[in-house]
């Protein structure tokens, strides 16, 4: 870390630097998470859905098994139950959904604080940049108006570096929060199309 960027930055970098280290460590927590979401995992799911649907419903079972995330283990267990003649399907799906709309929320979980990180860093900059301006101006009022030009100058760069440390800060977040959401709503859409799948085998008897 260099520390002359944090004396010339003032407390507005420091805040920035906090922010940063706080959302990599959410970063590599979301990207932990995730493992169970990953597209070779969600590839799996549906496969394990078209063996369900096909009438291979012990196959599909067992493809299952081998996964041990949330989402895997949800649709499983609805499996389970469905191949239960005392099951009511309703009562079924109503839970497996409410099951879903729990794993959607841990999986949207902490994205929203990654882009106010985005958004909120650019701003952060922009603000000391002002407050170092109204340094410099203030210093030139001291004295008399005859500051020295390199001093002037000095005064106006440093005040200009946190803008630049806020946008170096806010714009890999906001590109990992594009990243996090758009695989958040491919992990929403695909347990929207595998849970409706799985209720509708009739329809693909009938065929």
């Amino acid at each position: 870390m260099d520390l002359d960027l944090i004396e010339q930055g003032g407390p507005v970098v420091i805040v920035l630097i906090g922010l940063s280290v706080v959302g990599l460590s959410l970063v590599f927590l979301k990207l932990f998470h995730y493992r169970h979401y990953s597209t070779g995992k969600l590839r799996n799911i549906e496969g394990a859905i078209d063996l369900w649907v096909e009438g291979d419903k012990q196959q599909a079972l067992e493809k299952l098994s081998h996964d041990r995330g949330p989402y895997a283990s949800m649709l499983g267990q609805g499996m389970s139950w469905l191949n239960k003649s005392d099951k009511d399907q309703t009562v079924v799906r109503e839970e497996l959904n409410r099951r879903g709309q729990q794993i959607v929320s841990r999986v949207n979980g902490m994205n929203g604080f990654i882009e106010q990180i985005a958004y909120l860093s650019p701003m952060l900059g922009l603000l000391g940049t002002v407050l170092g301006m109204i340094d410099v101006f203030r210093g030139l009022a001291n004295q008399g108006g005859g500051g020295d030009t390199g001093a002037l100058a000095g005064g106006i760069w440093e005040a200009l570096m946190t803008t630049a440390v806020g946008l170096t800060v806010a714009i890999p977040f906001a590109l990992i929060y594009y990243l996090l959401d758009s695989h958040a709503t491919t992990i929403r859409r695909s347990m929207e199309d595998q849970l409706t799948r799985l209720f509708t085998i009739n329809l693909y008897d009938k065929s």
